[in-house]
């Protein structure tokens, strides 16, 4: 990581995110320098990483320093570039910027409203959170991590009850951090273990909960993960109807609503003609 991005912190406005202070955050934004992912292609010209979002709208990942940065991403690209928030926001005028997609204190914004230019805007007031020090956040992150790692080795013995309770402080600690991201992938599991113990209604509300929010932050192949394991945990316990709506919802997610209500009436045409269910018609010759 070079000298020029380790040096770029925003205290200021890490607190106001992790207050939800949006007026500080918009503050903030105004005099601030962000961290964005990029590569290198052969001719060695940088190029950012613009992602596709819920709703196919363009997004680009920010991050206030170095340590919010490598929580998302833990072998960062030495590429990342350093950009003032404005032209940050430029970059997806019609798309969406998130901000610490894993903490400290995740938000996503339009583009045109991190895109305010530098000027006479009022510095946010001084950091008092220990969350604004990036070694408390990490230390925050390391117990975190401990804490799933029991839950998932008492999951690997079976013992799903167990996990689920021992899985609570890792995901209490995901908020307190604003680490929306993790906080997502924690559900998943959770998700997945309260359906290997027979808790499948709270289960699916979980992978819906959890793929909402890998959509909203960009992770469309995770959020497409969640939602077809919940579709699948669903039909093999005898719930068509919310196998069939997770199933929909993927397909919105993949290919927009118009696409996928075109589709979701053939199908239906189809099993109409053949006597069989929508989701039967992979079995149909």
């Amino acid at each position: 990581m070079s000298a020029t991005l380790e040096s770029v912190t925003n205290p200021g406005l890490v607190r106001a995110l992790i207050d939800e202070a949006l007026g500080e955050v918009q503050a903030g934004l105004a005099r601030a320098t962000l961290l964005v992912p990029a590569t290198q292609i052969r001719d060695g010209e940088t190029v950012i990483q613009i992602r596709r979002g819920a709703a196919g709208r363009p997004l680009v990942c920010a991050f206030t320093d170095v340590e919010a940065l490598q929580a998302w991403d833990r072998n960062p690209p030495e590429t990342a570039v350093a950009l003032d928030a404005a032209s940050v926001g430029d970059l997806v005028v019609d798309g969406m910027v998130v901000l610490n997609p894993a903490g400290p204190g995740a938000l996503v914004l339009d583009g045109p409203a991190v895109g305010a230019r530098r000027g006479d805007a009022p510095a946010p007031e001084g950091a008092t959170s220990q969350l604004v020090d990036p070694d408390q956040r990490a230390q925050l992150r390391r117990h975190a991590n401990q804490f799933h790692e029991l839950a998932r080795r008492t999951a690997e013995s079976g013992d799903f009850g167990a996990a689920c309770e021992q899985l609570q402080p890792a995901i209490s600690l995901c908020d307190e951090l604003g680490d929306r991201l993790h906080g997502a992938a924690a559900a998943i599991e959770l998700a997945s273990w309260r359906a290997g113990s027979g808790s499948t209604r709270l289960a699916l509300t979980g992978w819906r909960e959890a793929a909402a929010t890998m959509a909203t932050l960009g992770e469309i192949d995770l959020a497409l993960d969640a939602l077809l394991d919940a579709a699948q945990a669903a039909a093999r316990a005898g719930l068509a109807d919310d196998a069939e709506a997770l199933s929909i919802t993927a397909l919105d997610l993949v290919a927009g609503s118009d696409f996928s209500e075109r589709l979701i009436g053939v199908w239906r045409m189809l099993s109409s003609a053949t006597g069989t269910g929508v989701g039967e018609l992979r079995s149909v010759p």
